[in-house]
C-alpha cells in the first residue's frame, strides 16, 4: 500500500456484515486492532503476550469513506504519524477492493502495568517507531467524509 511502511490482508468474516449487508462500523475498529497486532509480531519481536506490548490505546478516530462488502479482499495500511515523550500515534488506510474504506488514527501510551502511570517511550521503540514514519503525503485527512453511507 503505496506511503504507508507496513500494510496487511485481513478476511472479512460473515459475522461483520450487519443488517445493512456491510462491514458493521465497529469492526473497523477490530480490524485496526489486527493490524496493530501483526506489526507488533512483525516488527516488535511480539511474543503472545499482551503484557509484551508495552502500551495502552488511549484514543481511536474512524473516518468512514465506503462500505465493506462480505466478498471484498480488504487491506490495511498502518503508519506512524507522530512520536511524543510518553505517546506516539498511527495513522491508517483500510482499503476495499482497492479502493478507499476508511481512514483512521489511534493514539498509543506507553504504560507501566505495575506502577499503574505512563512512561517515556524508550530510545529502541523510539527508533523503531521513526522507522515506521508515515509518509506525509498519505497522513489521515480530517474533516466529513467525501461520500455518505448509512453505517448501523
Amino acid at each position: 500500500m503505496e506511503g504507508f511502511p507496513f500494510s496487511c490482508p485481513l478476511e472479512v468474516r460473515y459475522r461483520d456484515i450487519d443488517a445493512m449487508n456491510h462491514v458493521n462500523n465497529a469492526v473497523y475498529v477490530t480490524y485496526l486492532e489486527a493490524a496493530r497486532l501483526r506489526l507488533w509480531q512483525e516488527r516488535f519481536s511480539f511474543s503472545g503476550s499482551a503484557r509484551d506490548v508495552p502500551i495502552i490505546v488511549a484514543r481511536v478516530a474512524v473516518d468512514f469513506r465506503s462500505p465493506i462488502g462480505l466478498a471484498e479482499r480488504v487491506e490495511v495500511g498502518v503508519g506512524v504519524k507522530e512520536v511524543g515523550r510518553t505517546s506516539f500515534s498511527f495513522g491508517y488506510r483500510i482499503e476495499a477492493a482497492g479502493r478507499l474504506a476508511a481512514e483512521a488514527e489511534s493514539v498509543q501510551v506507553c504504560f507501566d502495568y505495575s506502577a499503574g502511570r505512563p512512561v517515556p517511550i524508550d530510545d529502541e521503540l523510539r527508533r523503531r517507531l521513526d522507522e515506521l514514519r508515515l509518509d506525509p503525503a498519505k497522513e489521515v485527512r480530517r474533516g466529513p467524509a467525501r461520500r455518505r453511507h448509512p453505517r448501523s
